[in-house]
């Protein structure tokens, strides 16, 4: 009987030996299906980042949008001739109006963006964009209604006047040019060309965020702002 009890208590000890064993077995199994699930998430992120950066580099220089300025420049030269002794106005009127159009077009430059551009959470996806600048891409002067107020006394306005005339109505519109709203009109435009690309790689709308590094003070926009590509109208 003794004999019994002892064979009886070592099958018990044995069995309870194998559960744990087998619990053991199934923890690790559990967490090495966590971890490898957990990998392959985060190889999908980063795979997910790099296909949204290829995507968004191709992009390029994009132009988004595009404004044209209308202003008339209005100029009265009033000449004086003499010395510190003696300080008398040229007599005559000699006036000038000279409208132009300035074509203004803004832009984003991904030449340069990457994955330090892109912060994807879960199902959020963040984007930063590198500041947009505006190129001065045209200068028109309407010759037509070009209109000179001279008197018979008076010279009228050269070329060269009216040139030096017109690139300083430029440089007021750059001057201005945070009062026109294009750089908050650009970056609409551009989260509207690039949400469908985003959502075409599996994120919602809703979970799209599109952002710049900062808001731009009128200081800022100016040296975003530049006339390297800009053609003039020749004068006639």
């Amino acid at each position: 009987m003794v004999r019994l009890f002892y064979i009886v208590f070592w099958l018990f000890i044995l069995l309870m030996t194998n559960a744990c064993d087998t619990r053991k077995s199934n923890n690790t199994e559990e967490i090495a299906v966590s971890e490898a699930a957990d990998s392959s998430q985060q190889m999908s992120m980063v795979e997910r980042q790099k296909t949204l950066v290829t995507a968004v580099r191709q992009q390029s220089k994009l132009y988004t949008t595009e404004y044209e300025i209308h202003k008339i420049i209005l100029y009265s030269d009033n000449t004086r001739f003499g010395g510190k002794l003696l300080d008398i106005p040229v007599p005559g009127t000699r006036k000038v109006a000279i409208p132009i159009d300035v074509t203004l077009k803004a832009y984003v430059d991904f030449s340069e963006f990457s994955e330090r551009n892109v912060l994807i959470a879960d199902s959020m996806c963040i984007i930063t964009l590198p500041d947009p600048k505006v190129d001065v891409t045209a200068s028109k002067v309407d010759h037509s209604k070009t209109r000179q107020y001279i008197s018979m006394t008076r010279t009228k306005f050269s070329e060269e006047e009216i040139s030096e005339l017109t690139a300083q109505g430029e440089d007021s519109i750059v001057k201005h040019i945070n009062n026109f709203g294009i750089i908050e009109q650009s970056r609409k435009d551009c989260a509207r060309i690039l949400v469908p690309i985003m959502m075409k790689m599996g994120f919602d709308a809703h979970n799209i965020m599109i952002r710049y590094r900062k808001d731009y003070s009128e200081e800022d926009i100016r040296h975003l702002t530049h006339f390297d590509h800009i053609e003039r109208q020749p004068l006639k």
